[in-house]
């Protein structure tokens, strides 16, 4: 073999590698993703949703329930079981659960659907409303959110 037929396999050999590990690096970020978490908060978003837009008469309660209230709790239920058992890799993944978690961390009615969609604005707003531990659940989202910008 002469000196330019090697250096052309040496070569091709390097550019085949740099592409392979190229191509492991795209696979194993696409395997970081957090889509069952969102997956499992889409579900749970959809089911609030639906729940709140229930009418406040919804008859009758049969063992604690109305009418379709029952299957719209299991699959919230489900979904946040789901969000709580997964390890988040990514900040949007750590943030649906932090969401999740701030969701069972206040008890007034005003924040409830603000909480449901995820809206960060609408929470921030009432900041200093907010006991102390649901502020610093916003302070750990706003620094998820600057990480993802």
């Amino acid at each position: 073999m002469d000196r330019t037929t090697r250096r052309a396999a040496f070569g091709a050999i390097g550019s085949i590698a740099a592409a392979g590990l190229i191509a492991t690096h795209a696979a194993r970020a696409a395997a970081n993703t957090d889509s069952a978490i969102e997956a499992a908060f889409e579900r749970r978003q959809r089911a609030y949703a639906e729940y709140q837009s229930l009418p406040l008469d919804n008859q009758p309660i049969i063992d604690g329930y109305g009418p379709g209230e029952r299957e719209l709790w299991a699959i919230i239920d489900t979904a946040e079981l789901e969000i709580r058992q997964a390890i988040a890799t990514t900040p949007r993944g750590v943030m649906l659960q932090l969401w999740c978690a701030m969701y069972h961390s206040i008890s007034k009615g005003a924040e409830d659907e603000a909480l449901t969609r995820a809206d960060f604005a609408a929470l921030d707003r009432e900041d200093v409303q907010l006991d102390w531990n649901v502020r610093l659940m916003l302070a750990a989202l706003r620094s998820l959110q600057a990480m993802e910008a």
